[in-house]
C-alpha cells in the first residue's frame, strides 16, 4: 500500500469519499435546475407580474388565489420530476437516484465483509455475493433502510415547499420586485434544500456502508456457526468526536455497534471481524 493510499484510509475508513463527492454534486445539480426554474418563473415569465402594482391593502391572494395555488402545484411537480421521482425498492429500475448512491455505498459494504472472510475461510465456504441484492437477507435489510431514506429526503423537500410558498406569498403581500422574490426563494432551497441534501446523503452513505459491513458479518456468522463482532475505526483527524475517538479500535457486539453508528457526518467504520480472529483477552463492549 502507497503512502498515500495509508493516509487515505486514515482519513476515510469507509473509502467511500469518491461516492460521497458524487452524490454531493448531483444534488448540487439538481437543486441549481430547482432554482434555475423558478427564478424563470418568477423573473423571465413574470408569472406573478401585476403584485408590483398591488398594495398590500388589496390582499392580493383573495383577489387570485389560483396563481399560488397553480405555482404550488407547479413546484410540487418539479420536485418530484428532480428530486424525490422514483420508488424506494433496492432492485426496481425506478430506484430514486439518490438511493443509487445508497445502494452502491451498502453493496461495497457487504462485498468488503464477504472477500475480508473468504480470505480467511476460504471461498470454498464463503459464499460468493456477486448480486448482493439477489440475497432475501440483504433485501428484506435495503427494504426497510431505503424506505425511512426515501422518506427522509421526501421530508427535506416538503419543508422547501412549504418555505418557498410561504415566502412568495410574503413577497407578494408586500409588493416586492419578482427578482427579490425570486432571490429569497433561491436562498431558502440553498439552506433547506441543498445543505440539509449534502448532510443526509454525506451521512447515510457512510451509514449503508457501515451496515452491508454488519449485516453481511451476521449473515455469515450464522452459516459459519461463529460469533462475529465489529472494530470501531475512526477517521484519524480533528474533525472526529471525542466520544468517537474513545471506541477507536474497541470491539462491539452487533446489537451494539447498530446502536451507535449513523451519526450525522460520522466518518468512521465498522469491519467485522470473526470472534476466533480477536487477539486474545480482546474485551468485546455489550457482549
Amino acid at each position: 500500500m502507497t503512502k498515500k493510499s495509508k493516509n487515505l484510509l486514515k482519513t476515510d475508513p469507509t473509502r467511500t469519499i469518491t461516492l460521497r463527492n458524487r452524490a454531493v454534486g448531483d444534488i448540487n445539480r439538481r437543486y441549481t435546475k430547482v432554482q434555475r426554474l423558478v427564478t424563470e418563473s418568477i423573473v423571465t415569465n413574470k408569472i406573478f407580474s401585476n403584485a408590483r402594482a398591488l398594495d398590500q391593502a388589496d390582499f392580493v391572494f383573495l383577489r387570485s388565489p389560483d396563481k399560488l395555488e397553480a405555482f404550488n402545484v407547479w413546484l410540487t411537480s418539479v420536485m418530484h420530476e428532480i428530486i424525490v421521482g422514483g420508488t424506494a425498492t433496492p432492485n426496481s429500475a425506478q430506484l430514486n437516484w439518490m438511493l443509487h448512491y445508497y445502494k452502491e455505498s451498502y453493496v461495497r459494504g457487504v462485498k468488503k465483509t464477504n472477500n475480508n472472510f473468504a480470505g480467511i475461510y476460504g471461498r470454498n465456504q464463503i459464499p460468493n455475493r456477486v448480486d448482493v441484492l439477489s440475497v432475501p437477507y440483504h433485501i428484506a435489510k435495503t427494504s426497510l433502510l431505503f424506505t425511512r431514506d426515501f422518506a427522509q429526503l421526501k421530508g427535506i423537500t416538503d419543508v422547501v415547499s412549504q418555505q418557498l410558498s410561504f415566502y412568495l406569498s410574503e413577497g407578494l403581500l408586500k409588493g416586492q420586485n419578482p427578482n427579490k422574490i425570486a432571490k429569497t426563494l433561491k436562498e431558502r432551497i440553498d439552506v433547506l434544500g441543498k445543505t440539509r441534501s449534502r448532510l443526509l446523503a454525506r451521512t447515510e452513505i457512510i451509514n449503508t456502508h457501515n451496515l452491508g459491513m454488519i449485516n453481511e458479518g451476521q449473515a455469515l456468522g450464522e452459516l459459519l456457526g461463529e460469533n462475529v463482532y465489529y472494530e470501531w475505526i475512526t477517521a484519524e483527524d480533528i474533525k472526529v468526536r471525542d466520544s468517537h475517538i474513545s471506541r477507536n479500535n474497541k470491539f462491539y457486539t452487533y446489537e451494539k455497534v447498530s446502536q451507535l453508528i449513523g451519526e450525522p457526518n460520522c466518518r468512521c467504520a465498522t469491519p467485522a471481524i470473526p470472534e476466533s480472529q480477536l487477539p486474545e483477552g480482546t474485551k468485546v463492549i455489550g457482549k
